[in-house]
């Protein structure tokens, strides 16, 4: 009974002294962006230049889109297509299943984004928008930004993706920078102000 007793005692510790861990040591987020050189996922409002190529230049088509607040693009001949979520490539294939073989015998389609950006606020020099690119991490993004101000709490940097938000401690990531995460489209970075 008391061996029992030991083990559940331990256990209810070994809970409470992870519910107790540092936010700072956040892992980085899922699937939706934590590996670096994964495609970013598409979003409500971005521009998008499509090409659909039908082998024959007279059926050559180029289209500037953008994507409308519920999440759809809509084409010539097949009307609204999903496009959220999906990744260019994924978006893609989907269009090229709406168009064969209904329309063409075969086509390649062409998905490219044109502007991406991501957002810096807080205690960095240039707050705002900034140009996203495949190979931002944080460390780039807050150099893009102009640095910290004399009053960044540099340990608690907040970056939110979604309705997710993670803490991560920049000068963890400055002497390792293995450990840097990637940055992926229209994520928050949030620079709070330190207490000292």
């Amino acid at each position: 009974m008391k061996k029992i007793s030991a083990l559940l005692l331990s256990g209810i510790l070994a809970v409470l002294v992870a519910g107790c861990a540092d936010p700072v040591a956040s892992k980085p987020f899922g699937v939706i962006g934590g590996e670096r050189g994964s495609e970013a996922r598409l979003r409500v409002g971005e521009q998008l230049q499509i090409r659909i190529d039908a082998g024959i230049a007279s059926q050559n088509q180029a289209y500037d889109l953008t994507i409308d607040e519920k999440g759809d693009i809509t084409l010539p001949l097949v009307g609204k297509i999903r496009a959220t979520g999906s990744t260019t490539t994924e978006l893609a294939g989907r269009i090229e299943a709406n168009y064969v073989p209904r329309f063409y015998v075969r086509c390649t389609v062409t998905v490219l984004v044109s502007v991406r950006f991501f957002y810096m606020g807080g205690e960095v020099r240039s707050p705002g928008r900034h140009n996203w690119s495949e190979d931002v991490t944080l460390l780039k993004a807050i150099n893009t930004a102009g640095g910290f101000t004399d009053y960044a709490n540099r340990r608690r940097v907040e970056v939110s993706r979604g309705t997710e938000k993670r803490i991560y401690d920049y000068e963890e990531f400055r002497q390792h920078p293995e450990k840097d995460i990637h940055i992926q489209p229209g994520d928050s970075i949030y620079v709070p102000r330190s207490i000292f």
